[in-house]
C-alpha cells in the first residue's frame, strides 16, 4: 500500500483549499455576469409605425413615477368621447410598435390608448432593466402622464400587458386607485419559475447551467443590483385586487406554460374573466383570433366601466 508523503499531502490539501477559496469566488462571478447581461434590452427596430396603418397619433414622452433622470417615449392615441384610455405593456425585448394592430381595433370599439417602450427598451432611455420591478414605475409613470398631462379621469384607465408586461401590470394595478381595470395576456406567476428557461434563453449558458446558477443569479441580482426576482410574483398581487381582472392565454404556450394561469386563477380573490385560445403559442392569441379576442377585451373594460 503507498503512503502519502508529507509533500503529497501538502498539494492535496492545497488544491482543495483552492477549489473552496476559488469555486465559490468563480461561481459568484459568473452569476453577476450572467445578470449584467440578462438586464440588458435586446436592441430591435420597430415592427410597423402608425401612419403605416393610418392611425393619428402624438409623440410622447414622460418619467416612471420616482425617476426624473429616466425618458420613456411612447404614442398617444387620442380618440373623441374615449370611453376610457388603455396603457398597453409590451413584452421583454419589444417595443411600443408590436401591439398596435390591436390598438388600432380598441379605437375602433372606443377606446383612446398609449403605448410606450420600457426602460431600456426601443427608444425610451437605455436603463438597466429592473425584472419587473422598476418596471413598475414606468406603466405608474403613463398613469400619471394621462391623469396629468392628457385629462384622464380616475377610474378610466386601464391596464394591458403582455408576457412580461402582463406581469408588470398585474404587479402595477392594484397600487393605483385611477387603474379601473387590468388585462394580462400570457403571464407569469412568479419570475423564479421561469427564470432557469429565460437566463438560458437570454444568455450563452445552457439550460442545465442555468439551473446550477440558479440560486447564484438570485442572490447576485439581490447583492449587485438591488433587484430581489423572488419578490417578483404576481400570483402574490393577483389576491389584493378587490375587482375581477381579465386573464388570457394560449393552450399550448411553450415560453410560459399555462399552468401559471391556472396558478393565477386559483391566487384571484375575485373571479377573472378567463379566456384560452388553442392551438396558438406565446401571446399569439390576438394574431390567431382577432375579432374574438377584440371581443374579449372590450367585454372586460366596458363590464369595468358599468356598461
Amino acid at each position: 500500500m503507498r503512503v502519502m508523503t508529507r509533500r503529497r499531502w501538502k498539494i492535496l490539501i492545497g488544491t482543495l483549499l483552492l477549489v473552496l477559496i476559488v469555486g465559490p469566488a468563480l461561481y459568484v462571478g459568473v452569476s453577476w455576469a450572467i445578470v449584467e447581461q440578462a438586464l440588458v434590452a435586446e436592441a430591435k427596430p420597430f415592427d410597423q409605425t402608425p401612419e403605416e396603418l393610418g392611425m393619428s397619433y402624438e409623440d410622447v414622452a414622460f418619467v416612471p413615477r420616482g425617476w426624473d433622470e429616466i425618458t420613456l417615449r411612447g404614442w398617444y392615441f387620442p380618440n373623441a368621447g374615449a370611453a376610457a384610455t388603455v396603457v398597453f405593456v409590451h413584452g421583454l425585448d419589444g417595443t411600443r410598435s408590436g401591439d398596435l394592430e390591436l390598438v388600432r381595433d380598441l379605437l375602433a370599439e372606443g377606446f383612446a390608448a398609449l403605448t410606450f417602450d420600457l426602460r431600456g427598451h426601443g427608444e425610451s432611455d437605455k436603463a438597466q432593466m429592473g425584472a419587473a420591478l422598476h418596471e413598475q414605475d414606468d406603466v405608474l409613470g403613463a398613469v400619471d402622464f394621462l391623469l396629468n398631462e392628457r385629462g384622464a379621469e380616475p377610474g378610466k384607465i386601464f391596464l394591458h400587458g403582455f408576457s412580461y408586461g402582463a406581469a408588470i401590470v398585474l404587479l402595477t394595478g392594484v397600487q393605483e386607485p385611477a387603474v379601473a381595470g387590468v388585462y394580462a395576456d400570457s403571464a407569469f406567476a412568479a419570475m423564479a419559475d421561469v427564470l432557469v428557461k429565460e437566463v438560458s434563453d437570454r444568455t450563452p449558458i445552457p439550460r442545465w447551467g442555468a439551473q446550477v446558477l440558479e440560486p447564484g443569479i438570485v442572490r447576485a441580482a439581490r447583492w449587485f443590483k438591488g433587484i430581489d426576482l423572488a419578490a417578483v410574483r404576481p400570483e402574490a398581487a393577483v389576491p389584493r385586487y378587490a375587482y375581477a381582472i381579465g386573464l388570457t392565454h394560449c393552450q399550448d404556450d411553450e415560453r410560459i406554460p399555462i399552468e401559471h394561469l391556472w396558478r393565477l386563477r386559483e391566487a384571484a380573490s375575485q373571479g377573472p374573466q378567463l379566456t384560452v385560445y388553442t392551438g396558438c403559442g406565446h401571446t399569439e392569441g390576438y394574431e390567431d383570433y382577432p375579432a374574438q379576442y377584440v371581443a374579449e377585451v372590450a367585454s372586460y373594460f366596458n363590464e369595468r366601466l358599468g356598461e
